[in-house]
């Protein structure tokens, strides 16, 4: 789920296909989370020297490493407030920012 959803963000923000990025397409998504996601079929470092593997995603949380994940499974942290569940609320709000400023435009 938490995958398919940052898909929903990269298209969003009008950064599909992530192909088209040289290396990880890195996003902040709010104060806490940050992504950086391969869209390559070979590993790919982000900027923080990170060895991303192929179509997989690496998530951050408050600057501590919280999970990797691609299209077919991974992991996250399972804290009380570092959570897949806080992780997908954080994207639709993201993404709710988003379709705010396009209707008020």
């Amino acid at each position: 789920m938490a995958f398919g959803k940052l898909a929903d963000l990269c298209i969003a923000l009008g950064q599909h296909p992530l192909n088209k990025h040289p290396g990880c397409w890195e996003h902040q998504i709010d104060e806490r989370w940050w992504i950086a996601m391969n869209g390559h079929p070979e590993s790919r470092k982000n900027s923080d020297d990170f060895e991303v593997g192929p179509f997989d995603c690496v998530v951050k949380y408050n600057g501590w490493p919280a999970g990797i994940f691609g299209p077919y499974g991974g992991i996250i942290a399972a804290g009380e407030c570092a959570n897949e569940g806080t992780f997908i609320e954080a994207i639709e709000a993201a993404l709710g920012r988003l379709q705010l400023g396009k209707e008020g435009r």
